[in-house]
């Protein structure tokens, strides 16, 4: 019975395709566009068999389909999802313009009637696996196989037994590997890559989406053009896009199925993981049933109360009561020779300081502010009121070594002697010279001396 059923649902969808491709080989040109004369159309139509091409967009693969120069296949991906993919469809079936969608099954399960208006207006529909899964190349064979055989049994259903569905795949984010390709050829199903991307996944404009499709697609000169009608970017820019096209001599082809290709998708019946009611009715009445594990019906109750673990249930040499300090401290000596260890957990002594306990203020030097070393303050060189200290020109071609002091005038030295006589221990011991960035001597002739903290007035050097 399941192979009549195959054997039924392969022919349909035989049926199926050759009316999407006779549908299809009839293109809507630019002058036959009912009520827009100037619109783009569908310059001409082009067969993919399965025998002559199996991976096609040099994207990934070394052929694309055979275009001539400035030809272009419109191909959208991720839908449906209404308003986007409807505003999408509005503006294809303004301009007459037929293009190949790559449908997800769950957005197919979600929204049939855009799925089958796609399918009624003449666009080709493919497969797109069923969630879109964002790293196809690193989910397992087994999860690969049921991205594909649940998109194809989603899309369709919501088509109505798979009527006007193409053996057409596009690999999510093309993460192409060798298993997922050998699952697709099995199934004969011809892979979609790209040849140019508008980069409208993008968070980008769609100003920014037309300019990057008509640039690539002239420096590429032809190729498949790949697009997402779930975003409103999209929506927006294909008016303009399709304009652009026309304008830089650009034809539209539609990619269909080889009319009477064997539609090998129906082989799926050996993978997929869904089935109808009757299906499900046979195994549960015939030796085919699965050995389900039978239910246990005893009553739970809604609380329940767990035991509390006694002192038995831990480590039975973990000493509970505290050991001595001595006893400790030496335990903690031969773990650390190595000589000896400790039960878990691994007790250490911490000598805790008292309450009371005073601890030392920081010195300044352990705050980490910059010290500046100053003279004493008895060691001062006071200037007269309303004096001009006169710096002794230097002389040719010399300069003071760095790091030492200018010498201060002999003036203000005997001026500063005959007020009084300081003893010895006031005098300057160091004097240093502070490159503050608000006291700077400048390379000119005019010298500026600045008194640091008001204790000693000293010339910066002149080089």
């Amino acid at each position: 019975m399941a192979q009549s059923r195959t054997t039924i649902r392969a022919a349909a969808l035989a049926a199926a395709i050759g009316a999407a491709a006779t549908l299809a080989a009839l293109p809507a040109r630019a002058g036959d566009c009912p009520g827009n004369p100037d619109a783009i159309g569908t310059s001409r139509t082009v067969a993919i068999d399965f025998s002559q091409y199996q991976r096609l967009g040099t994207f990934n693969y070394a052929e694309t389909i055979p275009l001539a120069d400035h030809e272009v296949v419109l191909t959208f991906d991720d839908g449906p999802i209404p308003p986007h993919t409807t505003n999408v469809l509005n503006t294809l079936s303004a301009q007459c313009v037929k293009a190949l969608f790559f449908l997800v099954g769950e957005m197919a399960h979600a929204y049939p009637d855009v799925v089958r208006r796609i399918r009624d207006e003449g666009h080709t529909i493919g497969t797109h696996s069923q969630d879109h899964p964002l790293r196809f190349d690193r989910i397992s064979d087994t999860k690969a196989q049921w991205e594909i055989d649940e998109g194809i049994a989603n899309v369709s259903a919501a088509l109505g037994d798979g009527v006007g569905l193409s053996p057409f795949f596009r690999i999510p984010g093309f993460g192409r590997t060798d298993p997922v390709e050998s699952e697709l050829a099995a199934r004969s199903l011809v892979v979609f890559s790209t040849d140019v991307d508008a980069d409208d996944w993008h968070r980008i404009g769609s100003a920014q989406v037309v300019a990057l499709a008509i640039k690539r697609l002239e420096a590429k000169g032809k190729g498949m053009l790949l697009l997402h009608d779930i975003h409103p970017r999209t929506a927006t820019a294909l008016p303009i896009l399709l304009k652009e096209l026309k304008e830089h001599g650009f034809h539209i082809v539609q990619v269909v199925p080889m009319a009477g290709a064997a539609p090998a998708i129906a082989a799926r019946s050996n993978f997929t993981v869904a089935w109808s009611m009757t299906d499900q009715e046979i195994m549960d009445n015939t030796a085919r049933r699965p050995d389900w594990p039978e239910l246990d019906h005893t009553a739970i109750p809604k609380t329940a109360a767990l035991p509390v673990p006694g002192e038995g249930a831990f480590d039975p040499h973990f000493v509970l009561a505290s050991a001595s300090v001595a006893a400790v401290a030496a335990d903690s000596a031969s773990i650390e020779a190595g000589i000896a260890s400790t039960p878990w957990p691994y007790q250490i002594a911490l000598k805790v300081p008292r309450a009371a306990a005073r601890l030392p203020a920081p010195d300044v030097e352990n705050i980490g502010w910059p010290i500046t070393e100053e003279p004493v303050e008895d060691a001062v060189a006071e200037l007269p009121p309303n004096a001009q200290p006169t710096l002794a020109p230097p002389a040719a071609n010399t300069k003071p070594p760095p790091g030492t002091v200018a010498e201060v005038p002999q003036p203000l030295r005997a001026e500063a002697s005959s007020r009084t006589e300081a003893p010895r221990h006031a005098e300057p011991r160091h004097a240093r010279v502070h490159n503050h960035r608000h006291a700077r001597g400048r390379g000119t002739g005019r010298q500026h001396a600045d008194t640091n903290s008001g204790v000693t007035a000293m010339a910066a050097p002149a080089y």
